[in-house]
């Protein structure tokens, strides 16, 4: 079923949505908890970018178009993810959250085309 590919691009996309409501979100204390957030971003948004891709697949969209499209769907999202954080007491959205996103979207888009790339689906 092509719908249930979509699947798990959708709950990772609330879990985001979810933790971003949480105020005073915080899962270390000083330098370690800006390290560990911020990977958890690039890794978060990594993930949501190949769910994306993979479900764009499952719809029989092109490789090279459902990885432009899960990057742009995944970027898409962390900003909106940024607004909707800023909006929330205690927190507060950054431009250069976005972009360490964008890194892990980056990141997972490489290493999604290499893959494709070496499976000849390129």
């Amino acid at each position: 079923m092509r719908v249930l590919a979509c699947l798990p691009a959708l709950v990772l996309a609330a879990i985001l949505w979810q933790l971003s409501a949480t105020p005073d979100l915080a899962v270390a204390s000083g330098w370690l908890d800006t390290v560990t957030r911020k990977a958890a971003h690039i890794g978060a948004f990594g993930l949501l970018a190949s769910a994306c891709v993979l479900a764009l697949r499952a719809q029989r969209v092109s490789v090279r178009s459902a990885l432009l499209g899960g990057a742009a769907i995944a970027l898409v999202y962390a900003v909106i993810d940024e607004v909707h954080q800023s909006r929330v007491p205690t927190r507060n959205g950054a431009v250069s959250d976005v972009a360490i996103d964008a890194l892990g979207i980056g990141i997972a888009s490489i290493v999604l085309a290499m893959a494709f790339h070496r499976r000849g689906r390129a």
